[in-house]
């Protein structure tokens, strides 16, 4: 942290390694070095909002790559940020639409649809990693498995 800095960016979990950042430790560091002036951002993609929700934990700004699991078919580029503070947002909104960066009628139409089988999805996702990690773990040619949902992550009690 410096005198300057005005935004702390995490992603968590992280690409690809899949490390898991403490969200709430994160904001009370970044609050108790500035004050309330130094916003916190989660970059929420690998996550998604199925399985974190980074507001819950004091962050200021969540960011979520639509393209990825949100989106959830491969047919749309585009991202999103999720704020909880009405300035902040009418901020974001104002230079969003200043600037154009607004995504058009029909890749919001396919977003919303991705968004609708997003838990659906997710779980089997879940379901699938899980038991595709724990063969791999065993698997005699393996030397190391990285994934959150093992307890042998060194972040597996952080993960849950």
């Amino acid at each position: 942290m410096r005198p300057n800095t005005k935004l702390v960016w995490i992603e968590t979990p992280t690409n690809p390694m899949l490390k898991i950042i403490d969200i709430d430790n994160t904001v009370k560091i970044a609050r108790n070095k500035r004050g309330n002036d130094v916003l916190v951002l989660v970059d929420n993609t690998f996550a998604s909002p199925y399985l974190q929700s980074p507001l819950e934990f004091g962050c200021d700004i969540v960011l979520h790559s639509l393209s990825k699991y949100v989106g959830g078919h491969s047919d749309v580029i585009g991202g999103g940020l999720v704020v909880k503070e009405k300035a902040l947002y009418e901020s974001l909104f104002f230079s969003a639409k200043s600037i154009g960066a607004n995504p058009s009628a029909f890749d919001s139409y396919l977003v919303l649809r991705g968004m609708k089988t997003l838990e659906a999805r997710m779980k089997i996702h879940c379901k699938n990693a899980y038991i595709l990690a724990r063969w791999l773990e065993s698997h005699p040619l393996v030397e190391k498995v990285i994934y959150p949902g093992l307890e042998s992550h060194p972040h597996h009690k952080l993960a849950k």
